[in-house]
């Protein structure tokens, strides 16, 4: 998820905020402070209020969190990673390094998380009595209510949702085929958001203005989680298996790190029309020549300036290994935001270059190959 920083690791998984989370936190904050608190526990001041609201949210995001670790530990038994989880507006996600070999598996990651937000809501209402109707009382009695309403809202039978896995874990049982399972389970996504809308403008008619573009926006982010998430095991399925040594370009233009900038423009960049060269000294990658490197220096300088001292240095470089996926590539350049990355044998010499066109070209191929 984009926008995101990291806060640290806990259990060896990256945990990161994205901004949105920030502003869930102060709506949610505001809404139990001066509505639901005051409604459904008088008698405390203002300060204890919003006090009660910070706590809570808080703590709720928190289970959130929990929710989280639940599918992102299942995740670890099966031997698949948690690239991060990212709290955000909505709640949170656990970003998950690869989809789950079996059914069997999937159906597990996916219960995990509802699972442990019902045992969490379960622990609250044992221990709401202990603590009566002081305000501490009252957040674990809102804790119990908030977990258990995430239980089963993630059990929602709708991709990406929880329980639109354990849909997808069944379809894929029963056809045989992820893509297809993935498909339908984002079918289902979709008139489940389609519900959420409807609910929301329906309760905007009823001058529940709030309350109705909170269920709007739940609905829009479901139904774009499920077409991307579609989207995703598409190309995870169509790129898995190739390898990059089998769709790189091995033919590479390199420059020497001594060549002017003038000259890397007139004998390069015009003719070829790239948006950049590997620079080699010998037989070492040293770094990469780019446009923009050659458009920051100044015309009347590019006659002076040798390519080494301008060029992005290999430190800084985006690369693959040539026994990498060309899923793993393209994830690579999503993240990065570069439509080429260098390809470096397993000696780390560089070995050829894999662009954004080689990875469509291959898509299309097996795309094709299926109608």
């Amino acid at each position: 998820m984009q926008s995101a920083f990291r806060l640290g690791r806990i259990l060896g998984i990256p945990i990161a905020v994205n901004y949105t989370w920030f502003v869930a936190v102060w709506i949610g904050a505001w809404s139990l402070a001066v509505s639901y608190y005051p409604g459904r526990a008088p008698g405390f001041d203002a300060g204890t209020y919003w006090t009660m609201g910070i706590a809570s949210v808080l703590l709720l995001f928190a289970s959130v969190l929990v929710h989280e670790f639940g599918h992102a530990l299942t995740a670890r038994r099966f031997g698949i990673r948690t690239r991060v989880i990212v709290l955000f507006l909505f709640g949170g996600v656990a970003q998950i390094a690869d989809e789950p070999p079996t059914p069997r598996a999937e159906f597990l990651v996916a219960v995990a998380g509802p699972l442990t937000s019902l045992a969490v809501a379960a622990a609250c209402f044992v221990l709401s009595p202990v603590f009566g109707s002081s305000a501490l009382g009252h957040i674990v009695q809102y804790l119990a209510l908030a977990n258990l309403l995430l239980g089963i809202f993630n059990l929602l039978p709708g991709f990406p949702l929880d329980g639109g896995r354990v849909l997808r874990a069944a379809l894929w049982r029963r056809t045989g085929s992820l893509p297809r399972a993935t498909r339908l389970a984002a079918r289902a996504g979709q008139v489940v958001a389609l519900l959420f809308i409807g609910a929301g403008l329906y309760q905007v008619v009823l001058n529940n203005v709030i309350g109705g573009l909170w269920f709007v926006l739940i609905g829009w982010f479901l139904d774009s989680g499920a077409q991307a998430s579609y989207q995703q095991v598409v190309l995870r399925q169509g790129l898995g298996g190739v390898r990059i040594r089998e769709i790189m370009s091995h033919d590479l233009h390199t420059l020497d790190p001594n060549l002017t900038v003038e000259q890397a423009i007139t004998d390069y960049f015009l003719p070829h029309k790239h948006g950049g060269f590997p620079v080699v000294f010998g037989d070492h990658l040293v770094g990469i020549l780019t446009l923009q490197d050659v458009v920051a220096v100044p015309a009347d300088q590019r006659a002076g300036v040798v390519v080494r001292d301008v060029m992005t240095p290999r430190d800084r470089l985006k690369t693959v290994s040539i026994e990498d996926t060309a899923y793993g590539a393209f994830t690579r350049m999503m993240q990065d935001g570069v439509g080429r990355l260098l390809v470096l044998d397993q000696e780390g010499n560089l070995a050829g270059i894999v662009t954004r066109s080689d990875l469509l070209h291959v898509l299309r191929l097996r795309g094709e190959a299926e109608e």
